[in-house]
């Protein structure tokens, strides 16, 4: 079965140090602000991946090839068009926290795709 999950900036364990010493409902300053964006994409990504998973399991054949390719072209599409969408602010101190907020609603958008193959 191939899973499709999107590389982690943050190991694991620092992703939960982070977690601890931030509130992201009233993150201070803009370092914490980033790392809560960051920690809701990755959340996202996470949702995304589970979702997947379930679905792959229950097709077969030619559909899961369907899927899985669908799949690798949405990455690239994402990641395309949230490049695109940021590529004015690059070079700025906010450039990574907007590249992830886009990251985070288009795989938020995808998951709710999945979601509806999954309830069919």
């Amino acid at each position: 079965m191939l899973i499709l999950a999107t590389a982690s900036v943050f190991a694991k364990s620092d992703r939960s140090v982070i977690a601890q010493q931030i509130n992201c409902d009233r993150p201070q300053g803009d370092v914490q602000v980033r790392a809560c964006i960051r920690l809701r994409y990755e959340a996202s990504d996470k949702r995304l991946n589970e979702v997947y998973k379930k679905l792959v399991v229950a097709l077969s054949g030619e559909e899961k090839a369907l899927l899985v390719d669908a799949q690798l072209g949405w990455i690239k599409l994402r990641d395309k068009t949230c490049e695109f969408e940021v590529y004015r602010n690059r070079g700025g101190t906010g450039y990574q926290g907007f590249l992830n907020e886009c990251l985070d609603r288009m795989t938020q958008q995808r998951t709710a795709e999945l979601e509806k193959y999954l309830n069919k």
